[in-house]
């Protein structure tokens, strides 16, 4: 599963919002390799993005969005879909991916939330050897149909997407299936034991379905199906640890296609953060995709391509707000242009307005 591109209108609080994952021309020794579609090398498409943005400004209801029309594809339920709209107003998206073959497909949506009503739209093309994706999508203009919603219709379309989502709020849905046991126990005692080294002894429990044991000092802590489930037994950083290696070992296992990983790095290190999307990047295959969400503004140090770089930014202007997205690439064009500087002087209006904070160094007063 690739995105190559998204467009949100009154969903989950996007609106007339636009974010594309391809990017124009090839980048000579670049860090992360064979970022086009395998066997398309005009086809381009971002293979790994860092997400940046300051509070509220939509990191993780991207991935909600994303990961409810994954879903949808895959279900049927439209459930999934009603519940993004804002009441009262329809809603829309309008997305472009690749799905295991030579196909770009535009999958578009209007949602009535209120009247339980949803219309579908869709469109494919064929991915020459030589194709690039925007000449892909001028095809897909006068190409849409309208189609049905019903799970049997949407499986006659679209193969079953392979994606994984982690962040801090689904938890319970980090599923083990499909992740090998031995990558997992192998991740788990990388990943927990350099967060916490008194917690070495991580095996697989032999009386519980999928579940493994982390001990120390005689107490057990378990992992039963991808929940910790006596989370309050570790450090914050490395409960969220947890969380990491089982992300991590579903990208060594593989193939899963999609990976969206938000903001799971909060209570570790940044070092060890860099350190470990590092390994996530060494492991993405050919055609798979990685988004990443952080406000560690040290991933600005990484030797990346400045296209894998994205900013998100809101506007509030009275009652309404926009979300916008600004790419490092757009603005900075030469190689020596620093990302990290462009940052720290609020080049992508990505900063949080601190202002409201000058009351209370001045002295606060309820005057």
């Amino acid at each position: 599963m690739i995105v190559m591109d998204l467009a949100l209108n009154n969903i989950l609080g996007f609106n007339d919002f636009h974010i594309n994952f391809s990017y124009p021309k090839k980048v000579v020794n670049s860090i992360i390799e064979n970022e086009h579609l395998a066997g398309r090398p005009n086809f381009r498409y971002k293979k790994a993005v860092i997400l940046m943005g300051a509070n509220a400004t939509g990191k993780t209801s991207l991935g909600k969005v994303l990961l409810r029309i994954f879903r949808f594809i895959s279900s049927g339920n439209t459930a999934l879909l009603l519940e993004m709209a804002v009441p009262q107003t329809a809603g829309s998206f309008c997305i472009d991916f690749i799905n295991n073959s030579f196909v770009l497909h535009r999958l578009s949506a209007v949602i009535d939330a209120e009247n339980d009503s949803i219309t579908l739209d869709y469109a494919h093309t064929e991915i020459g050897e030589k194709d690039t994706y925007e000449k892909c999508a001028k095809r897909l203009v006068v190409q849409s149909e309208s189609i049905g919603a019903e799970a049997k219709t949407l499986k006659k379309i679209f193969a079953e997407p392979n994606f994984r989502f982690a962040y801090p709020e689904i938890e319970q849905t980090l599923k083990t299936a499909g992740i090998k046991k031995d990558v997992l126990l192998c991740t788990l005692k990388a990943v927990i034991g350099t967060l916490d080294p008194t917690l070495t002894d991580v095996s697989v429990s032999k009386d519980l379905r999928d579940s493994f044991i982390i001990r120390r000092k005689g107490a057990e802590i378990i992992i039963q199906d991808g929940k910790l489930l006596n989370r309050e037994m570790l450090s914050s950083g490395t409960a969220e640890g947890v969380d990491i290696a089982i992300f991590l070992a579903s990208m060594l296992s593989g193939p899963r296609s999609f990976y969206y990983c938000d903001e799971h790095f909060s209570y570790i290190q940044t070092d060890i953060e860099k350190r470990i999307f590092g390994i996530m990047l060494d492991n993405l295959k050919e055609n798979e995709q990685l988004v990443f969400t952080t406000h560690n503004t040290d991933m600005l140090d990484l030797n990346l391509p400045k296209h894998s770089f994205a900013f998100l930014r809101k506007q509030v202007d009275g009652d309404e707000s926009h979300v916008s997205v600004m790419y490092a690439s757009d603005i900075l064009k030469r190689n020596t242009d620093s990302i990290r500087c462009a940052v720290e002087n609020d080049v992508f209006s990505s900063l949080p307005d601190d202002s409201l904070l000058d009351m209370l160094e001045n002295g606060w007063s309820d005057e």
